[in-house]
């Protein structure tokens, strides 16, 4: 009898353990436009994927669409510990397919809570992007909050609303 008890216990604190590692920002994600502030033109599509490694490695996908139609990208792999990790875009990466340069773009990230972290994006060491991003307590929301700097060094701020796809 306590055989029969014992497996089921053993393998549902496995399960629950695997299940409360996997991050909420995992999945794919479609910007609401109607709920974000983002200064400007609003891009066609923005849409984004986020994945992790066995080890922890969160991997990220941005695909934009601008208002004009011009297609870009953002891919990082980093790991939520506050370093800086390269983050490639069209350029950098067909730059590092060439000659192995590494982009000058860095991104890090450093958790706040479960279903939070700061985030900040760096060009050749300097900071350009600054915010945090988090998931809704029912995992269809996240919102990413972000400071930049314009031309004229002065604080631009966008909030930028995702739901879930």
């Amino acid at each position: 009898m306590t055989r029969r008890l014992a497996l089921p216990l053993v393998l549902g604190c496995i399960a629950f353990g695997a299940h409360a590692q996997v991050p909420h920002i995992v999945g794919n994600w479609r910007l609401n436009v109607a709920a974000s502030r983002v200064p400007g033109p609003t891009p066609q599509t923005h849409v984004r994927s986020y994945s992790v490694t066995p080890d922890g490695t969160v991997i990220g996908l941005a695909v934009i669409v601008d208002a004009d139609g011009t297609p870009s990208f953002l891919q990082f792999a980093a790991k939520p510990d506050g370093k800086d990790y390269p983050e490639f875009d069209a350029g950098s990466a067909a730059q590092y397919s060439m000659d192995g340069s590494p982009p000058l773009a860095t991104y890090a990230e450093t958790p706040v809570d479960s279903h939070t972290v700061e985030w900040t994006d760096k060009y050749d060491g300097r900071v350009t992007f600054s915010g945090r991003r988090s998931v809704s307590p029912d995992g269809r929301t996240m919102t990413i909050t972000a400071v930049a700097k314009n031309e004229r060094n002065e604080a631009v701020e966008f909030l930028f609303v995702f739901d879930r796809i």
